[in-house]
């Protein structure tokens, strides 16, 4: 994740310049899911180029990510609500917010890893809030370096797969489907909405009950 982390701080402003793979259908689905007005994190937010797309649907977020830069990115080009933190860990009360939007951050994480962010999303969100992951198509695990040398790590699901990971930790999936790759891509995108569900489950699960 650190060095994941330090790679976003070096590519931050040409990562910003790019043009962001267009998200128009999953951003509309989500915004139904969500309440006029309602309290959002964008998890692994960039530039902040998707929070900024969410606060002009009506809803009110708060962007997340590891990589100071990235935020510096994000709030150069106006997205409010910025906060330094980590997925596995988020630094908000339970059952706070209305919606979780996790367009490609759970796959910069070992997928060994993954249960345990996918219960925290359930932590923060109030019964029935909206949850969207975007994760890559594909099978293993792997470090994929730039032109420039700057490694990332990757974890790829099958859409199988990472619906057992969400459907585990307590969301009951509405909705999803599966992209073309982007410019410059080889793999397909695996797009999931869920709703929360089984609190009482999730409460015995982090040992509150």
């Amino acid at each position: 994740m650190s060095r994941t982390t330090i790679t976003y701080d070096h590519i931050a402003a040409r990562y910003a310049a790019r043009e962001a793979y267009p998200l128009e259908r999953e951003l509309t689905r989500f915004r139904q899911m969500a309440p006029e007005r309602g309290l959002v994190l964008d998890v692994g937010c960039g530039p902040g180029q998707y929070a900024r797309a969410l606060e002009s649907r009506g809803l009110r977020v708060v962007a997340l990510d590891l990589s100071m830069s990235m935020l510096r990115q994000a709030h150069t080009s106006g997205t409010p609500r910025l906060v330094r933190a980590d997925m596995r860990r988020l630094p908000f009360a339970s059952g706070c917010t209305d919606g979780c939007f996790a367009c490609a951050s759970l796959l910069h994480l070992p997928r060994t890893q993954a249960p345990q962010v996918l219960l925290e999303f359930h932590r923060v969100l109030r019964t029935g809030g909206a949850l969207y992951v975007g994760v890559k198509e594909g099978r293993g695990e792997e470090w994929v370096a730039d032109p420039q040398g700057y490694e990332r790590f990757f974890a790829y699901y099958q859409p199988e797969e990472i619906d057992r990971l969400i459907q585990a930790a307590g969301f009951e999936i509405v909705d999803g489907w599966i992209n073309p790759p982007g410019r410059d891509q080889c793999h397909n995108w695996i797009n999931r909405f869920a709703v929360t569900r089984d609190r009482k489950r999730i409460l015995q699960v982090y040992g509150v009950l």
